[in-house]
């Protein structure tokens, strides 16, 4: 799998940036935060910001999203500075807007959030059902982007094959971009059988599971490699983690439990990612529990913004109904003074201070719905102990002469299994 290949061309030029944005008068503070970020995205994707403007308007220019005045701006400065490759804007433009800008800023690539972003992914996928996710987002996107892009099509990739001699180039890269999401779809569709039959099987064993959620480098994977010796990669990097990761915990009371590590969100995800990942951002819909990480250590107002963003999300997902255990992550490196909401949990990931405290919470979510039975299985049905150790938290197993004796905590699944067993 290709990607948008904006990185090669930051790596093979100078790497350096200017980024763009429009908002009212009114937005200007959100609109330099919401830069802020995009300048992490370009950071991840291996560029420098070399400069930053943000164009006040009422609405955006259909043209060039900017206006043709601000875009010469743009065009002098660029061409004055001598090393910016790259223009990012943090809104997404069409088609035709790309176009015009590229034909009015000459000798830069023009490009928007969304595509950066799909860029970052297509990096950092690994596994064959990730870079299968990502090409799929990539072609969405492309495919009504097309028109215009002349020879930046043979730059865009993401799957799109050679041409055939004599044919319109435009009409070829269409069909072939049909084909090859129709085959991409085919392979994920396998694979979301597979997932499911696994999750069946999950379900089947009574184990419970709790899915970790954020937004992107709030600590989501250092906090699952602490708590399980994952070992899977975290770095202080925007979506440094794309690919889910399932591991099992033990809590203190002995009891078993599935910990999944998810791909971060953030402020305007793309909608193209959003569909591509359906897969993989069910597991919050089928998880019993979720634990939503926040970075402690970021200033009140960008810590709650990002908390409704991951929130919203939630909703979204269709988990908005599953028990939620809040927790703030990187305390230790927090001011002293910074509040938190009442009963959440706080941790540092990367010491362990705290981890101790949220074990203890997910133990008295997975005791909650457990009650404490006695069976006797006759010695005819013996298989059933077995069912029972392999769905219940067996305590005690005594052979009498009737069969055996069995004392476990069953949550609701298990006690309608066994109930005809019960003493």
């Amino acid at each position: 799998m290709e990607s948008l290949n904006i990185t090669e061309e930051l790596k093979s030029g100078s790497g350096k940036a200017l980024l763009v944005s429009v908002s009212t008068v009114d937005e200007n503070e959100e609109a330099m935060r919401s830069l802020d970020e995009l300048a992490r995205l370009l950071e991840t994707a291996g560029g420098e910001e070399a400069a930053r403007v943000i164009q006040n308007r009422v609405s955006p220019d259909k043209a060039t999203y900017i206006g043709s005045g601000k875009v010469q701006e743009i065009a002098e400065f660029i061409r004055n500075d001598g090393e910016i490759s790259l223009v990012v804007f943090d809104n997404e433009l069409t088609p035709s807007q790309i176009a015009n800008l590229e034909k009015e800023i000459p000798d830069v690539r023009v490009i928007d959030r969304t595509m950066l972003i799909l860029d970052i992914f297509a990096l950092h996928a690994v596994t064959g059902e990730g870079k299968l996710q990502v090409e799929i987002a990539c072609l969405r996107y492309t495919a009504p982007r097309l028109t215009g892009r002349g020879k930046e099509l043979s730059r865009l990739g993401g799957g799109i094959g050679t041409r055939g001699p004599g044919e319109s180039k435009l009409e070829s890269d269409r069909r072939h971009i049909k084909r090859r999401i129709a085959a991409l779809s085919e392979e994920i569709a396998d694979i979301e059988r597979t997932r499911d039959i696994k999750r069946a099987s999950r379900a089947r064993s009574g184990i419970k599971s709790a899915a970790i959620i954020g937004y992107t480098n709030a600590g989501k994977s250092t906090l699952l490699n602490t708590l399980t010796n994952a070992g899977i990669l975290a770095e202080d990097k925007l979506f440094a983690t794309l690919d889910p990761t399932t591991r099992r915990l033990t809590l203190p009371s002995g009891n078993e439990m599935l910990l999944t590590d998810t791909v971060g969100f953030i402020d305007r995800l793309p909608t193209h990612l959003v569909k591509a990942f359906k897969s993989t951002l069910e597991e919050l819909k089928y998880a019993d529990y979720i634990i939503n990480i926040t970075d402690a250590s970021e200033e009140l107002t960008e810590r709650e913004r990002k908390r409704a963003v991951t929130k919203q999300l939630i909703q979204e997902l269709g988990a908005g109904d599953k028990p939620v255990i809040e927790v703030f992550n990187k305390c230790d490196i927090a001011l002293r003074d910074t509040p938190y909401p009442k009963d959440s949990i706080e941790i540092s990931a990367k010491s362990g201070d705290g981890t101790q405290s949220l074990l203890e919470k997910l133990d008295e979510l997975v005791a909650a719905g457990k009650k404490k039975l006695k069976f006797l299985i006759p010695h005819s049905e013996a298989g059933v102990v077995a069912d029972i150790y392999r769905l219940a938290t067996v305590l005690d197993c005594e052979y009498v002469a009737e069969g055996a004796l069995v004392t476990a905590d069953c949550d609701a699944r298990a006690q309608g299994m066994f109930e005809k067993y019960r003493v």
